[in-house]
């Protein structure tokens, strides 16, 4: 890690002596939390350069710390800030090591923006959105980073952009969704975004305004609503049931509320899988033709759905311009690379476009870049279809082990596509209690709770498999398993 000048002042008029003045700076930093228990320190010579003094100060400084207990020296290692304070220290007010380690712990499932915290080695996130990183092709977009900084760096490396993204990379994407996903697109249609909430971000700044009617699926993806909700929608939540969205419900709202917006995601529908058949989705169409509204709809597994005769998303379908389609790479590549896109009619996008430009100006487009080679170059593809394979197998496996550790305690069915299983638990099972114990046992997963439009609970866990291989996921269901017995011993 790189070692900065320290930032001290020393004020040379006072009667204070210098290193007097060095001593009360250093304690306070270290009261502070700005100095950690085992930092490095510089030497006496280094620090003595750094702040202008005589070296014989900064001795006299470290002499004094030393002897009141607030750092340590070793003669062979440095100076560093001791292990063990004289005093307790506080951090009133200011960013402290124990505040930034709470991220990391679960937050209620009641909360927005819910997180189900980090897990250790030894553990297992059965979450959705959590692929295996093991098999991310890191090698590929290593290379490509090399290569579009070695041949492009006057262009990437400064802020002129099209505020749609990179145009080769919108190149490719369209050629991805004309094949893979039936849209008729070209450029002009898509704008590039930094996945899910900066997507989320743009629609709250182009589609409805505070105050607005937003139709949302219940239950449905819980980060679309709290982030509809922060942007000052009024949420309209639709059921949706074993046949998909209740479209006679949507009908029904309708006639009460004026909406300027549903959103809904591809069949099938995330979490529940279920799918709405042709009639439904002629229907919904219909309505927001007649009666004004937009549809957002999002395609949550892209690349994950059935190889031969896939469920198409809506979009396919819309010949006059009133779905927006949305989607990312995330779960095809890796979550942290966070490349997403908004595909619609070439207004609405250059509306979303200009708002891009308050927002994510100047982009990313080294990352654009990297990600545009490694999709001409057919990477992705290989990549797609290597991993596509495993997740089937391991969607497969996971039925299975989970069948066998808790059933009849569980009822789950193979959707055969996507990357989670919308897991029935009886209601002899107390479901907090189970969930808890879970998480004490290693193993993380979305209670269906979360998805609720009230954040009721209801008799449904959400599990993701694609992250862990056989063993892991037997493992994992065995654990389950145990958390059950402990809290229903019969």
């Amino acid at each position: 890690m790189v070692d900065w000048n320290l930032a001290i002042t020393l004020d040379r008029s006072m009667e204070e002596p210098l290193y007097l003045q060095l001593v009360r700076a250093v304690e306070e930093g270290i009261r502070k939390g700005r100095f950690r228990p085992g930092q490095a320190l510089p030497g006496t010579r280094a620090l003595a350069d750094q702040l202008g003094v005589n070296r014989n100060t900064a001795i006299a400084a470290y002499r004094e710390l030393l002897a009141e207990g607030w750092i340590e020296v070793s003669p062979d290692k440095g100076t560093f800030v001791a292990m063990e304070m004289p005093v307790a220290l506080e951090a009133e007010g200011g960013i402290s090591a124990v505040d930034s380690a709470s991220w990391k712990r679960p937050s209620p499932p009641g909360e927005a923006f819910f997180q189900p915290g980090a897990t250790d080695r030894d553990s297992f996130r059965l979450i959705p959105d959590q692929p295996d990183l093991r098999n991310a092709p890191t090698a590929a977009i290593h290379r490509a980073y090399g290569r579009v900084l070695k041949l492009h760096p006057g262009r990437l490396l400064q802020p002129a952009w099209d505020p749609r993204g990179l145009l080769d990379l919108r190149l490719s994407l369209c050629k991805m969704l004309r094949d893979m996903r039936g849209l008729a697109v070209d450029p002009g249609n898509l704008v590039l975004t930094r996945g899910l909430m900066s997507t989320l971000n743009l629609v709250s700044r182009t589609l409805f305004a505070p105050g607005d009617g937003v139709a949302v699926e219940d239950p449905g993806f819980f980060r679309v609503s709290e982030a509809f909700r922060a942007a000052g929608a009024r949420l309209h939540p639709v059921p949706v049931g074993p046949r998909g969205l209740d479209v006679d419900a949507l009908e029904a709202l309708l006639e009460r509320e004026p909406i300027r917006l549903l959103c809904l995601s591809s069949n099938p529908h995330h979490p529940t899988q279920a799918v709405l058949d042709a009639a439904g989705r002629k229907r919904i169409l219909e309505l927001s033709r007649t009666k004004g509204f937009r549809i957002l709809e999002a395609d949550p597994w892209l690349g994950f759905h059935h190889e031969k005769h896939p469920s198409l998303p809506l979009a396919s379908e819309d010949a006059e311009g009133r779905v927006i389609y949305f989607s990312g790479l995330e779960q095809i590549l890796a979550p942290g690379l966070q490349v997403g896109f908004l595909a619609g009619p070439a207004g609405v996008i250059k509306e979303m476009a200009m708002q891009r430009q308050l927002v994510d100006w100047p982009g990313n487009q080294v990352q654009e870049a990297a990600i545009e080679e490694i999709l001409r170059d057919g990477e992705v593809h290989r990549h797609l279809r290597r991993v596509r394979k495993l997740t089937d197998e391991r969607r497969d496996s996971m039925v299975d082990r989970l069948l066998l550790h808790l059933h009849p305690a569980i009822q789950v069915h193979n959707p055969r596509e996507g990357l989670s299983l919308w897991v029935r638990v009886d209601e002899s099972v107390p479901l907090s209690a189970w969930i808890a114990a879970c998480g004490a046992r290693g193993v993380v997963f979305y209670p269906g709770s979360l998805y609720d439009f009230n954040r009721r609970e209801i008799p449904y866990i959400c599990l993701g498999f694609a992250a862990h291989d056989v063993d892991e996921q037997n493992e994992a269901c065995a654990r389950m398993a145990l958390a059950l017995k402990a809290v229903r011993p019969s």
